[in-house]
């Protein structure tokens, strides 16, 4: 009998490889935007037109890696080339979209597919162990990362976007409130709504003490007075509490215990006062997910670091997908009334959570 041909496969199976390359070469440009962000290679482009040797002169980077790097993102149709002047351009709508101050600004993103990739052994390893990984094997990038990848949208939105969802909030911020944000890193939210409103006195609180002293160095650099920062659990807000407002962005679904620990954050509000989170838009039922360009990202990030750094605190294990409706169900069982649903001020990829903690137990009924 002939031997079969070792390059016949069904058409089907033929279209699917090609799919996969496809994954392949995205997951390589996704490291070319990386490159182009922490070189800085993205902000030279946007200063004009140029050959391999006149973007790495004026980046003062080696020209040959330059000239790989340019014909990589060339390649893949991000960057235009002349080929008489062999000159390299970036579109304006697209340099906006790579570089600068803009909200839209996507190039900080890559930084989490490099994370992830740096930890993917050691997240392999806990598929067969079934614990988690902790927070600390994501040192010291990840809080470098989550600040620029948040600065530009909370600096520009979390006053004029995010504050406004909560009815009275920003005449009662005016005032003078006090305000708790959980999870708080490197302290973005507090510092932005301490320099807002400096009537009111705000306290940051999260486990990990690298966020932390950066959050404390750049308070102390912008001289505001009306913030500290402690690190603690659920507990400590108790301790330093009551608060008339306590934040959680992109909190809970990283967290081991989060019934537990979202009870316990409501329990520092007072009567009546605000609860505002964030988290990761997603649907509880898969079938909603699948097929979307969000979710997928989300997916990956879940199981590259939001589980495993959850399930390394406690059974926890929520996903960043863990979705809108178990979300809302959460919340309502610790305790909150009148629950919201808000698209995330220019953030397609997030809900925001807004209620209040009732007054008396029978209105929370």
């Amino acid at each position: 009998m002939a031997p079969s041909n070792p390059l016949a496969a069904p058409r089907e199976t033929r279209r699917f490889v090609r799919r996969i390359l496809r994954a392949y070469a995205d997951a390589e440009l996704t490291m070319m935007v990386h490159l182009g962000h922490v070189t800085g290679l993205w902000s030279t482009l946007t200063d004009g037109p140029g050959t391999s040797r006149q973007i790495a002169r004026r980046s003062h980077q080696d020209e040959r890696y330059v000239r790989e790097w340019l014909h990589a993102v060339a390649a893949a149709r991000i960057v235009a080339y002349d080929a008489r002047s062999r000159r390299f351009s970036l579109a304006p709508a697209r340099a906006r979209a790579l570089s600068g101050p803009s909200i839209y600004n996507m190039a900080p993103g890559s930084l989490m597919i490099h994370l992830g990739a740096k930890n993917l052994d050691t997240v392999a390893a806990a598929f067969a162990t079934g614990e988690g990984v902790p927070y600390s094997a994501y040192l010291p990038e990840f809080p470098r990362i989550m600040e620029e990848m948040n600065r530009r949208r909370m600096d520009a939105l979390l006053v004029s976007g995010y504050v406004p969802l909560l009815p009275g909030l920003s005449e009662a911020l005016a005032r003078g409130i006090r305000v708790a944000d959980f999870g708080t890193g490197s302290g973005r939210v507090v510092h932005r709504l301490a320099q807002a409103f400096p009537r009111s006195r705000f306290l940051g609180i999260d486990r990990a003490a690298a966020p932390l002293a950066r959050a404390r160095a750049e308070a102390k650099s912008l001289g505001l007075r009306n913030v500290r920062f402690v690190r603690s659990d659920a507990s400590g807000l108790r301790r330093f509490g009551p608060f008339d407002l306590i934040t959680m962005f992109d909190a809970i679904h990283d967290l081991g215990r989060p019934e537990a620990t979202v009870r316990g954050v409501v329990r520092a509000l007072r009567p009546g006062g605000w609860f505002l989170a964030q988290e990761p838009r997603a649907s509880s039922v898969l079938l909603d997910n699948i097929g979307r360009t969000g979710a997928r990202f989300l997916y990956g990030v879940s199981v590259t670091y939001c589980l495993p750094v959850s399930r390394s605190d406690g059974p926890g294990g929520l996903g960043t997908c863990w979705g809108e409706q178990r979300a809302k169900a959460l919340l309502r069982r610790s305790g909150l009334t009148g629950l919201r649903v808000h698209e995330a001020p220019g953030n397609a990829l997030a809900l925001v959570f807004t209620a209040r903690r009732p007054f008396s137990p029978r209105r929370s009924r």
